[in-house]
């Protein structure tokens, strides 16, 4: 499958990562339930533990969450099924290489941003590839953007490469979402796509994203946040905050995809409805000139055209008008 980016429509990917826990009944039921909330792909984590970290205290937690590459394949199939996206992160050099077979996209974590090697074997497999830019401030994030650009080589690899701003804490307090930063990458680059990699708890930050103009929304997911100690349960969304993220940014894609200078056909209706009308506060007689003491802007039972005060304020009554009567252009000479 390729990766369909729509425009005026974000682009959102369900972030299983190690949610499953290396359950593949679990990872499975985290497609199904990540399909069923909307989303356009899924993304996993694929490593190899002896080859992605050093820590040994670490690496006993991994490799109870290591899958094969034989249950991605599988896991690449069941999220087809449901017409997802399957996306996965490399964590090393063979992980790499089976995803450049079998991954509709590869991923990038923030934490190998600076691993051009990994990157530029990515690159080298004709698919989509997201970058996220955790980790790297302002003339960091410039510079990487410039040596992935360079590694891209020609315009047709360039076309595939993606980047997310992301805050590489866990949660990460809205006070330092840096969400503003969206609008300066897209500012700087304006021929690359930019999206936005939430660790923030909630959804609101993913909205506001959106809205700022991110074109790729990844938030972690999980069945349940209080599921395990594993850190990454409490800060994901789960198949209902899923939902509703995923509805939400629909219902901002519609009120934000385009401009328009006319009213619309209902504030049509109720421009007639709710504008005042002149109405004669007592009897008035004609020949008499009209002034603001004589009349009250009332908001009139029935639908009528919009009456300017500087229209009659000042001028002669044609006929006798009654108190309480609605007062209109044509009695006037």
């Amino acid at each position: 499958m390729n990766l369909n980016f729509k425009k005026n429509s974000a682009f959102i990917v369900a972030e299983i990562g190690n949610n499953h826990e290396g359950s593949f009944a679990r990872a499975k039921k985290l497609i199904q339930k990540a399909a069923s909330s909307g989303v356009n792909a899924v993304k996993f984590q694929t490593f190899k533990t002896n080859d992605f970290i050093k820590n040994e205290d670490k690496k006993k937690i991994l490799k109870k969450f290591e899958m094969s590459f034989d249950n991605f394949e599988r896991l690449k199939k069941i999220s087809h099924s449901y017409k997802l996206n399957f996306i996965s992160t490399p964590l090393d050099f063979n992980s790499a290489k089976f995803l450049g077979k079998v991954a509709d996209a590869i991923k990038i974590s923030s934490g190998d941003n600076n691993f051009l090697d990994i990157i530029d074997l990515c690159l080298g497999y004709n698919k989509k590839i997201i970058v996220s830019l955790g980790l790297l401030d302002h003339n960091e994030t410039n510079k990487r953007i410039k040596e992935i650009i360079n590694l891209s080589k020609n315009k047709l690899a360039l076309k595939k490469i993606s980047f997310l701003h992301c805050v590489s804490s866990y949660p990460v307090e809205y006070k330092n979402a840096n969400l503003k930063r969206i609008l300066e990458l897209k500012r700087q680059w304006p021929k690359l796509k930019f999206g936005y990699s939430d660790h923030t708890l909630g959804i609101e930050a993913c909205l506001a994203a959106r809205v700022l103009g991110a074109e790729i929304i990844e938030k972690h997911f999980t069945l349940d946040k209080n599921f395990s100690n594993f850190r990454d349960h409490s800060l994901s969304a789960d198949p209902q905050d899923m939902k509703t993220l995923v509805s939400s940014i629909k219902n901002i894609e519609k009120m934000t995809s385009s401009y328009s200078k006319f009213l619309s056909k209902d504030e049509k209706i109720n421009k007639k409805i709710m504008r005042r009308q002149p109405f004669a506060k007592n009897d008035i007689k004609k020949g008499e000139k009209i002034n603001i003491s004589k009349i009250k802007f009332l908001r009139p039972k029935v639908t009528l055209n919009p009456v300017e005060l500087n229209l009659f304020i000042g001028k002669k009554i044609n006929r006798n008008i009654s108190k309480g009567e609605l007062i209109k252009l044509k009695y006037f000479t």
